[in-house]
C-alpha cells in the first residue's frame, strides 16, 4: 500500500493535510449550497414583488369571486401574465391603467371580437418579460386551500403573493417557482464571486495547513532522529554515548528512559569486565600455587610429605569451591537454578544452622546467640536456606573482631519470616553497603581475602533468597558491625499463634 511506502515525515503531512483538506471540502461545499438555496430564495422573494401590479388585476378581473374559470385555459393565463406581468419595456404610470372597456374589431369585420376581461386591457400591445420572470411557466394561481387554479404546480420552493380584493380578503394566492440559478446577471455576478472567494479561501486554508504540518513534522522528527542516532552508537558499542533530554513531553521521557537504559547497560558492561577479571584472578592465584608445588615435586626441590600433599589438597579444594559457587551463579542468573519447594519450619532450620556453627567452632572470645522462640513455617528449598543461613554465619564470624557477639534472631513481621545476623565491630563505610552483594566485592581490607573465602557468598545469599520470592538487605547493626536481614513470606495456609 502506498501508505506503509510514506515516510514518518510522509505520514505525519497526509494525518494532518487530508483531515484539513476534507473538512475544506466539506465546509466550501455547504457554504456554496447554502448560499445558492438561500441567495436564491432571495432573489426568489425579490422577483415575486414585481408581480403586485398582476395580484392587482387579478382581484378585479371577472369570475374571481369564483376561482377565474377563464384562466384554467393556459393560452388565457399566458396572456394574461405577458400583459400583467413585468417587462423590459416602459409600463404606463399606475393612473394610466384604467378600463377603456375598447374593443377590436374581428379579423374579418364580424363584429367586435372581445374575451371576457378583454375591456379591462390597456390599449397598447404589452412586451414581452425579458427581466426577471423569464417564462410564464414559473407563475402559478392558487386557492386559499391550496388548489391549483391555473399555470402550472412546480417544485417543493417557492415565494408568494396574495390576491386579495378591497376589502382585504385573500382570494388566492399568486405562486412563483424558482430557475435553480440566478435569473439575472447581477446575481450570477455576484454567485460567481462568492464561490471564488470561499475558492481563494480553502487554497489559502489548505496551504496554511500544510506549512504547519510540514514545521510541526520537521519539529517532531528531529528528536526522533537523535534517538535514533544515539540508539545507532549504542549499538555500535558507544555505550558513553548520552542525550540532552531538556524536553518535558514523551520525546523528552523517552531520552531520559534511553540514558537510564544507556547507564544501565555501560554499568552492566563494567561489571561483566570485572566479573571476567576478578574470576581470573581468584583462579590464578590458588593455580600459581599449586603449580609450583607440583614443579617442586617433579624438580625434586621438595619431597612428597603427607603436610605438602594436604596443601596442595586444600588449593584443590578451595578451587572446586569457586568453580561450584561460580556455576551456581550462573544457573541463578538464567533461571536454571533448581529448587524444590516445600513447607519449612524457619526458625527450626536457623536453630539448627546455629547449633552447627559452635560444633564448627567458633574463635575464643567471640559469642553467639539465637532467639527463634516459634516455629516460622514458609514455602522453599531447606537446601538452599541452609546454604544462605551458613553463608551468613560463616560470614560474621570470618569478620567479627574478638571479643564480640554475634546475634541471630528468627521473628514473624507481619506476612513475612524475618532471620537476621548481626555481629559486632568491624563495619565497613556506610557507602559500601550495597555493593556487598557484588561479585569478589571487598568492602573493606578489615574484611579481606586473607580470611578465606571466595567473595562470592553474599552474591549467593542474593540469587537464593530472591529465586524463592525473598528479600535480603544490610546495614549497620546497634553492635558496630553489620546486620543482614533475610525476609520470605510466611506459608498462606499456617496460622502462628
Amino acid at each position: 500500500m502506498i501508505w506503509s511506502r510514506l515516510t514518518l515525515t510522509g505520514k505525519l503531512l497526509a494525518a494532518v493535510v487530508l483531515p484539513v483538506l476534507l473538512a475544506i471540502l466539506l465546509m466550501a461545499g455547504a457554504v456554496g449550497y447554502s448560499m445558492r438555496a438561500g441567495f436564491g430564495q432571495y432573489l426568489l422573494d425579490t422577483e415575486v414583488t414585481e408581480f403586485r401590479d398582476l395580484a392587482s388585476t387579478l382581484a378585479t378581473l371577472p369570475g374571481a369571486a369564483e376561482g377565474w374559470p377563464a384562466l384554467r385555459d393556459p393560452a388565457a393565463w399566458l396572456a394574461t401574465v405577458k400583459r400583467f406581468g413585468p417587462g423590459d419595456g416602459l409600463r404606463p404610470p399606475p393612473e394610466h391603467r384604467r378600463f377603456n372597456g375598447a374593443a377590436q374589431e374581428g379579423p374579418e369585420g364580424g363584429g367586435p371580437r372581445t374575451m371576457p376581461f378583454e375591456r379591462h386591457l390597456p390599449p397598447y400591445p404589452m412586451p414581452l418579460p425579458g427581466g426577471p420572470l423569464r417564462g410564464p411557466d414559473r407563475l402559478a394561481l392558487f386557492s386559499p386551500e391550496g388548489q391549483l387554479l391555473a399555470g402550472h404546480e412546480g417544485g417543493p420552493d417557492w415565494a408568494q403573493l396574495p390576491v386579495t380584493d378591497a376589502e382585504g380578503e385573500t382570494l388566492a394566492m399568486l405562486r412563483l417557482y424558482p430557475l435553480g440559478a440566478p435569473s439575472t446577471e447581477a446575481g450570477k455576478l455576484f454567485m460567481n464571486r462568492q464561490l471564488r472567494a470561499i475558492s481563494v479561501a480553502a487554497l489559502i486554508a489548505l496551504l496554511g495547513a500544510s506549512t504547519v504540518a510540514f514545521l510541526t513534522a520537521r519539529q517532531f522528527l528531529h528528536p526522533i532522529h537523535r534517538i535514533g542516532a544515539h540508539v545507532a552508537r549504542l549499538a555500535a558499542g558507544d555505550l558513553s554515548s548520552r542525550l540532552a533530554a531538556g524536553r518535558r513531553d514523551e520525546l523528552g521521557r523517552m531520552m531520559r528512559d534511553q540514558n537510564a537504559l544507556a547507564r544501565s547497560l555501560e554499568a552492566s558492561r563494567t561489571r561483566e569486565r570485572q566479573w571476567v577479571s576478578d574470576t581470573s584472578h581468584e583462579l590464578k592465584t590458588p593455580l600459581a600455587v599449586l603449580r609450583a608445588e607440583v614443579e617442586a615435586l617433579q624438580d625434586g626441590i621438595r619431597a612428597a610429605s603427607p603436610e605438602r600433599l594436604n596443601a596442595m589438597h586444600g588449593t584443590v579444594m578451595r578451587l572446586s569451591r569457586l568453580v561450584d559457587d561460580l556455576r551456581l551463579l550462573a544457573s541463578a542468573d538464567e533461571a536454571r537454578l533448581e529448587l524444590h519447594h516445600r513447607r519449612v519450619d524457619l526458625a527450626a532450620l536457623t536453630r539448627d544452622a546455629v547449633e552447627d556453627a559452635r560444633r564448627a567452632g567458633l574463635p575464643d572470645g567471640l559469642d553467639l546467640q539465637i532467639d527463634a522462640p516459634q516455629a516460622l513455617i514458609v514455602r522453599g528449598d531447606p537446601g538452599r536456606l541452609r546454604q544462605v543461613l551458613d553463608n551468613l554465619l560463616d560470614n560474621a564470624r570470618r569478620y567479627t573482631d574478638v571479643p564480640g557477639r554475634i546475634v541471630v534472631r528468627c521473628v514473624a513481621q507481619g506476612a513475612e519470616a524475618e532471620v537476621t545476623v548481626a555481629d559486632s565491630t568491624p563495619c565497613p563505610p556506610e557507602a559500601s553497603l550495597p555493593s556487598l552483594f557484588d561479585r569478589f566485592a571487598r568492602a573493606d581490607v578489615s574484611r579481606s581475602r586473607d580470611l578465606g573465602g571466595s567473595g562470592l557468598g553474599l552474591s549467593i545469599c542474593r540469587s537464593l533468597v530472591a529465586a524463592q520470592g525473598g528479600t535480603i538487605e544490610v546495614a549497620p547493626s546497634d553492635m558496630g558491625g553489620l546486620r543482614f536481614c533475610v525476609r520470605l513470606p510466611l506459608n498462606k495456609d499456617e496460622t502462628n499463634d
